[in-house]
């Protein structure tokens, strides 16, 4: 495999020298560099290359070069990119994103008057309590109630999310305690939250790390712009407050099914390729053949069949997924057996991609980022199963995440050279979001089109990568 040639849209240059960089940034030297540990700059430099180098950003810039990736092209591919991203990421941050105050602090009033309504319904039930000390609806449900304990904590018996809604299916008070801490957590975070994120210019500025998480995710900080709730009610609500600049409109951008389709374009899964190019549905392909018994296949099914689906990129085991459909280990590990059956080439990649983390200590995405797992030989069972599983894991959403950030790049440059008016606000996992003029919507969506669903593109293997574009006034609407 040439990762050279992996896309149209450059970093296919000769190796740099130090400094050529446009940004230098020693975050992102550390956090690509898995393998310095707490050393410092001279004494890895040392270790690692056994060479005595002075301590300056060129000579870090080199060193690193030097041990990330398989070789010097793949070391500097990924390198550039981060530090091609830092100045997209700043232009985001300062442009920031538009949001209607007044509408948010309509719903913040309308939460707070339900969240009354709930404590009222839930002191008619109990009284004395604190509805948000976990110790006194321990000493409810389980003392009081006699309900016999789901699972042990640091504090005692666990009342998360999870044991209360396993209560809940046969006492309405776990059912209200559920509603009245989704209410608060709206009101607190978000509500709350955005309006003293706001900045003078009628703002939000969130601030990104490229390097959010050790996949090569990136992350969205004061405020965390990329967990802004989703779904109906309250939460659809919220999201309409994020709204474009006077006269524009909103384009989001959202990759389809990506991570399916990176394990099916890592694995090269005759299979799973041939369903994504036939245009299928993968989540009812694959309930098919785990439900082979049955004519129809319900939406239920479906369900369980995404569940397991994207399940298998994250290494789970029936035991995991038991737990995730509240049902059997048996069943769940039939569902597991059923996807590795159907998908051979998947099992077969993932063996081969453990045996090479054994041996190298790492794993790499199709880009060449790389990510040091010691934990694949550890000789403790359940330490070294959860070391497998970030090893099965990262090569697939950091492929995701690499796609994304050199599409960012790319439609930025593009944005620039163009002299364009829309501007890129917001990056969210596998979604892009873009404020622009009414005017330019048909040139945004054939440039995003182009840029997002080519950045996987391959002369080896055809796998279709497509990208959901909508428009609308607000962030709820165009999405």
């Amino acid at each position: 495999m040439q990762r050279i040639e992996k896309n149209p849209f450059g970093y296919r240059h000769p190796p740099l020298t130090g400094g050529q960089f446009k940004y230098t940034d020693y975050s992102i030297i550390s956090g690509l560099s898995g393998k310095r540990g707490k050393k410092d700059w001279v004494s890895w430099a040392d270790a690692e290359l056994e060479l005595i180098l002075e301590d300056t950003p060129e000579n870090r810039v080199w060193a690193l070069s030097q041990v990330v990736g398989n070789n010097e092209i793949e070391s500097f591919y990924i390198l550039t990119l981060e530090s091609d991203l830092i100045g997209v990421l700043v232009r985001m941050e300062t442009v920031g994103v538009a949001f209607d105050r007044k509408k948010l602090e309509d719903i913040g009033q309308r939460i707070r008057t339900d969240i009354r309504k709930l404590e009222i319904e839930i002191y008619e039930l109990v009284w004395p309590i604190n509805i948000s000390s976990p110790k006194q609806l321990q000493t409810l449900f389980f003392e009081t109630l006699g309900i016999r304990p789901l699972k042990k904590n640091k504090t005692g018996y666990s009342v998360d999310v999870d044991v209360l809604e396993e209560i809940a299916k046969t006492h309405d008070i776990a059912r209200l305690i559920l509603e009245y801490r989704g209410l608060s957590k709206l009101s607190g975070t978000y509500v709350d939250g955005l309006m003293r994120a706001a900045w003078a210019d009628g703002r939000i500025h969130t601030t990104y790390d490229s390097l959010g998480a050790a996949t090569g995710r990136m992350s969205s900080n004061d405020p965390n712009l990329q967990n802004i709730p989703t779904g109906d009610g309250y939460a659809r609500e919220i999201k309409e407050c994020f709204i474009p600049s006077m006269d524009n409109i909103l384009l989001v951008a959202d990759y389809s099914q990506v991570e399916i389709r990176v394990l099916a374009f890592l694995s090269q899964d005759q299979s799973l390729i041939d369903a994504f190019q036939s245009g299928e549905d993968i989540h009812m392909r694959t309930a098919k053949f785990l439900f082979w018994e049955n004519q129809i296949i319900t939406s239920h099914m479906r369900r369980i069949a995404k569940t397991v689906n994207f399940g298998v990129i994250y290494g789970i085991t029936g035991f995991g997924l038991a737990k995730t459909l509240d049902c059997s280990v048996t069943e769940a590990q039939q569902y597991v057996d059923a996807f590795y059956t159907r998908y051979p080439g998947v099992r077969t990649y993932y063996d081969r991609l453990l045996a090479d983390a054994r041996t190298n200590g790492y794993v790499e995405t199709y880009f060449g980022r790389r990510r040091y797992i010691p934990g694949v030989g550890d000789a403790n069972k359940t330490m070294r199963s959860i070391a497998e599983r970030e090893a099965m894991n990262m090569p697939v959403q950091g492929t995701a995440a690499d796609m994304i950030k050199i599409a960012m790049v790319e439609l930025d440059r593009r944005i620039t050279s163009e002299w364009l008016q829309g501007k890129m606000i917001l990056q969210v996992h596998d979604e892009l979001v873009f404020d622009i003029p009414v005017d330019e919507k048909e040139i945004f969506e054939v440039m995003v089109w182009e840029v997002m669903e080519w950045v996987l593109h391959s002369s080896w293997v055809s796998l279709p990568i497509i990208v959901d574009i909508s428009t609308g006034d607000n962030w709820a609407e165009a999405k």
